[in-house]
């Protein structure tokens, strides 16, 4: 009896897998990306420092990245550039630094002493198959954070680099936002862990 599930599971498995795959040459990634929830955060005081959208070299069409098992193209609609500073500025919040959030071409705001920018270098997911039924899922994402001003004795450059992978049976778009989410966000709290190490900014008292 055993042996005669594992046969039919062998058989119906891929036509399962193959069905639940959304059909067409592109597939999207949902939704933005966000902080996980986090407990209050301590006071951030008076802002220290101004974060600008962060470049990014986009593909068209939003391309960042590709499913090799059903060939097609991987696509999101948001702005790399602009969703790492957010999350860059949302993580110093939680350690207790105030940001102000600014375009691309901000320079320092408002008598702030510090400016923020940085290069999105990589900022992809990919899937491909392992195997008859496994799918594997990986985000790559890699940021550079350059921080200069008057308040600094010279420009303090940090690059901070994370994967993440996930398996399933086959490609789901929530894979997709799950794995560049958690990839994201662990890029943004090492480059903030990076700053407050060099003392470009400080949590405040």
């Amino acid at each position: 009896m055993k042996r005669a599930f594992r046969t039919l599971l062998l058989f119906v498995c891929p036509i399962l897998i193959l069905s639940a795959c959304a059909a067409g040459s592109t597939l999207h990634v949902p939704g933005d990306l966000t902080r996980p929830p986090r407990a209050a955060a301590p006071g951030a005081g008076m802002p220290q420092a101004v974060i600008a959208d962060f470049s990014f070299a986009a593909a068209p069409d939003g391309v960042i990245g590709k499913d090799s098992d059903r060939v097609r193209s991987l696509v999101w609609k948001g702005e790399p550039g602009k969703a790492m500073a957010d999350l860059v500025a949302g993580v110093l919040g939680e350690r207790g630094v105030a940001a102000v959030r600014r375009g691309a071409g901000a320079q320092s705001a408002e008598g702030l002493p510090v400016r923020i920018s940085g290069v999105v270098r990589r900022f992809e997911v990919n899937t491909r198959r392992t195997g008859n039924l496994t799918v594997v899922t990986e985000a790559t994402v890699s940021l550079t954070v350059t921080a200069e001003g008057p308040g600094l004795s010279g420009p303090s450059e940090q690059t901070v680099t994370s994967s993440t992978s996930l398996s399933d049976l086959f490609v789901t778009p929530d894979d997709l936002r799950e794995a560049l989410m958690s990839t994201a966000n662990a890029v943004a709290e090492e480059a903030a862990r990076k700053l407050l190490e060099a003392k470009v900014v400080s949590p405040s008292s």
